[in-house]
């Protein structure tokens, strides 16, 4: 049965074409494969992938270069594992006492991280054949993909080096108070 195509849909086709399998662009847009075709030759565009592999990430409704079993991206695992740590951070501070979480919180909000890399630059596609341009425009939202999952990865390492700190800082309390109170009795 043959619906209109939206706006949104033919953006869609429009921005992605040939960069992905024409099955996973027709999986996502809910719509046959021979439609989705039609809809590229229209538009002129190739729907013949070239290019790098990417797969659809849902949680974050991105491409990526690579995506789990669940269908998750490296950036949203990271995210995902970056939510439980700061909850385990958080958990630990409440076990310090509050001059102690102050006085925490203000030396780790000095801490420095690496200089960010500079994200992937978009290809100049304009006056290469088509082909060309969607192999660098596929390559190009590869290497974005990339980019973004180490700077998701870099934050969740970070996370991680502050909740071993933390933990670290709980366990010299818990030590101190255990010998005040042996001192005491």
């Amino acid at each position: 049965m043959f619906r209109d195509w939206t706006l949104d849909e033919t953006l869609f086709v429009r921005d992605y074409a040939g960069t992905v399998p024409l099955s996973d662009l027709a999986r996502h847009l809910r719509r046959d494969a021979r439609d989705v075709a039609g809809e590229c030759a229209r538009l002129g565009v190739p729907f013949v992938y070239v290019g790098t592999p990417l797969f659809w990430c849902d949680e974050c409704a991105s491409w990526a270069r690579r995506v789990d079993k669940s269908g998750r991206c490296d950036k949203c695992r990271s995210r995902h594992y970056l939510q439980r740590i700061e909850a385990k951070t958080a958990a630990l501070m409440e076990r310090l006492p509050l001059e102690q979480r102050e006085t925490y919180a203000r030396f780790e909000s000095k801490r420095g991280g690496r200089v960010r890399d500079a994200p992937p630059l978009a290809p100049d596609t304009s006056g290469m054949p088509p082909r060309e341009a969607v192999a660098a425009a596929t390559a190009y939202l590869a290497d974005l993909s990339d980019w973004e999952a180490g700077k998701e990865y870099r934050a969740r390492k970070s996370a991680q080096k502050r909740k071993e700190r933390a933990a670290r800082k709980v366990r010299e309390m818990e030590q101190l108070c255990q010998a005040n109170k042996k001192g005491v009795a």
